[in-house]
């Protein structure tokens, strides 16, 4: 059930994933996503956490919403231990920033306590990953940009 819901968060790979996660769990959560999908997925992917995001990434969604619309999915990862506050802090950016965006999408964590629930949004990020490599043909395994990246530094 959980694999094939990381399947449906994939939508298409021309996207770009706008991964916003609540509090510091769903922020840990976010960039692991985002570095997942960078290695496996050999894509790009943008992280950010609530509430900090509020102070100036809301900021940048609006000007551009014609390119925005064609680049960016928003999946905001949730979990029961966001604090009083976000959760309406996240209904309320999200109704502002969804018309920029080609899609907004929500993964809710299961588990008991914040530790299962972390690791929960962790595991659906891990096979989204791999599955966006796999939808775009893309061998999750070698990580060539970084070997050449180290060849070039250790040259200098």
């Amino acid at each position: 059930m959980r694999i094939r819901h990381a399947r449906s968060l994939v939508g298409s790979g021309a996207r770009s994933p706008l991964v916003y996660g609540g509090s510091a769990l769903g922020g840990v959560a976010a960039m692991r996503w985002k570095c997942d999908i960078n290695e496996n997925a050999k894509a790009p992917a943008v992280w950010n956490v609530y509430p900090e995001l509020d102070h100036n990434e809301i900021c940048g969604w609006g000007q551009h919403g014609d390119v925005t619309r064609q680049v960016f999915t928003l999946i905001t990862l949730r979990h029961d231990f966001e604090g009083d506050r976000v959760p309406a802090r996240i209904d309320a950016t999200t109704g502002i920033i969804d018309e920029t965006l080609a899609d907004t999408l929500e993964v809710r964590a299961s588990g008991d306590g914040p530790l299962a629930q972390l690791l929960d949004l962790m595991y659906v990020g891990d096979w989204t990953s791999l599955y966006l490599a796999l939808d775009n043909e893309v061998d999750p395994g070698p990580i060539d940009a970084i070997q050449q990246l180290k060849a070039q530094l250790a040259s200098d």
